[in-house]
């Protein structure tokens, strides 16, 4: 069996999807579940089954048409999962892309939520944080703020305080091109935060900043209104809701 692509793995024992698997050549990978995994793979516009215990598979030698169908509970799916879907080939720098991915290894996480995602709003400022407070006491309603904070080192622009206020308020993480502080307590809360650093220094408060404008930082440009998915193995950004 060659050519096959875009294998999806359910596991046998109540269905449940656990991976998205591309494969080309031998049909044989390590296991995805301790138990038997039924497998879907399709080749030439063909859908067929297969079993796979430890690894091996077997053919059930039935083929019939039907389309991959995706994991239904598509929240639960991470970047890797989206980039499969909506960004299938290479990225071309000369093509422009529905999609963006943010570069590699530019954020360290801090919140306790790994994987978040929504609409974006944005705060631009530099070495001060005043926008960054009165953004966060709003009702967050599921978005996530991005916060231009021009690559400072020399500060944070996001403490605990404000962290835990978010949280309580609805927002779904934070991203800072900048430094945050009180790590630790973050760390325990149920909101996403990234951003590039910590410094134990609180911001200034001399200069506002300016509210919901694009902003561009770590390869890709922000724009509020649009989606950003966050999760270990990266950022997103798409100019609509992302599905799969």
């Amino acid at each position: 069996m060659s050519g096959l692509s875009g294998l999806m793995v359910r596991g046998a024992a109540g269905g449940r999807w656990v991976g998205l698997i591309r494969a080309s050549g031998v049909l044989g990978f390590p296991p995805a579940s301790p138990v038997p995994v039924a497998v879907l793979f399709q080749e030439g516009g063909k859908s067929s089954s297969a079993t796979t215990i430890g690894g091996r598979a077997r053919m059930m030698g039935t083929t019939y048409k039907a389309p991959l169908t995706p994991p239904p509970d598509a929240e639960r799916m991470g970047t890797a999962d989206l980039c499969d879907v909506h960004m299938p080939d290479p990225v071309d720098a000369i093509v422009p892309r529905a999609v963006e991915a943010a570069s590699v290894n530019y954020f360290r996480d801090y919140g306790s939520k790994r994987r978040f995602f929504g609409p974006i709003s944005t705060v631009k400022c530099f070495e001060n944080n005043p926008l960054v407070r009165k953004a966060l006491e709003e009702e967050g309603k599921g978005r996530v703020l991005v916060v231009d904070a021009g690559a400072s080192t020399r500060c944070a622009v996001l403490g605990d305080m404000l962290a835990e206020m978010g949280a309580k308020n609805g927002w779904e993480g934070i991203i800072i091109n900048g430094c945050c502080r009180d790590s630790e307590d973050i760390g325990r809360m149920d909101i996403g935060v990234k951003a590039i650093g910590t410094h134990p220094l609180k911001s200034s408060k001399r200069d506002p900043g300016l509210r919901d404008v694009d902003v561009s930082f770590a390869g890709v440009t922000f724009r509020p209104g649009e989606y950003v998915y966050a999760d270990n193995d990266g950022v997103l950004v798409s100019r609509k809701k992302l599905e799969l």
